[in-house]
């Protein structure tokens, strides 16, 4: 039987069933205010601003088709977080992962202005997925990786170090892609409208003793929604 603190991950994000976590962590950090003396030795320290910036890291077990909400309030250990990053990386021969990292905001939060990540696609299979069907309707053979973020800022008021209040706001995702070729040849230049841009064009890579890699990122807004007329 294992001691309790091996193997000890904990799902501090309530993913569910569908994400199984591999690590988590609470990132608990303070502040420390130090008066110095004319030789600069110091005579006096207080602390302040103790919080936490949880993350975990979760594996994929079973599709799924959506994500939690940036700006969404979970609780973990009595303290409020929002929800600020969601980072899913895909590859060939590997499961996907997907790293949740979130804010502390005030006692008895609820959520300000929230985000939603839209509809995705992502199975329980070793392979690179676009997940949110950036690339039309047939997927390139040669991505091997694709990688999305999802981010907003989430900004507590902190008037003496102590949380009184936050906002959420800037919802917006990064897709990155990377092909490789046998070949050397490009992949087709990837389509985009509206508000989105290709914020890192298609870029070559060319290794030592490896095959030709090109990489590119798409960007855009996500449409934000205020809980509340506050």
């Amino acid at each position: 039987m294992a001691n309790a603190g091996f193997n000890a991950a904990t799902d501090i994000f309530s993913m569910g069933a569908n994400w199984k976590v591999k690590t988590s962590s609470m990132n608990a950090s303070v502040n420390t205010g130090e008066c110095p003396n004319r030789y600069d030795d110091v005579t006096h320290r207080d602390q302040y601003g103790q919080k936490i910036a949880p993350t975990a890291t979760y594996e994929l077990a079973a599709a799924v088709t959506s994500l939690p909400a940036l700006g969404s309030i979970v609780t973990i250990d009595t303290k409020k977080v929002a929800i600020q990053r969601l980072a899913v990386r895909t590859a060939h021969g590997q499961f996907p992962t997907l790293e949740v990292t979130g804010v502390e905001v005030e006692s008895g939060a609820t959520a300000k202005r929230t985000y939603a990540c839209g509809t995705i696609a992502l199975e329980p299979r070793r392979r690179a997925q676009d997940i949110l069907g950036l690339l039309g309707s047939s997927t390139p053979d040669t991505m091997t990786e694709a990688n999305f973020t999802f981010e907003a800022d989430v900004q507590p008021s902190e008037p003496k170090g102590e949380i009184v209040n936050h906002d959420v706001t800037n919802g917006r995702y990064e897709a990155e892609y990377t092909h490789t070729s046998g070949t050397g040849t490009p992949p087709s230049s990837p389509t985009v409208s509206g508000t989105q841009v290709v914020s890192a064009p298609i870029s070559k890579t060319s290794p030592e003793n490896d095959y030709t890699t090109f990489g590119y990122t798409i960007t855009d807004s996500l449409t934000g929604t205020d809980a509340s007329s506050s």
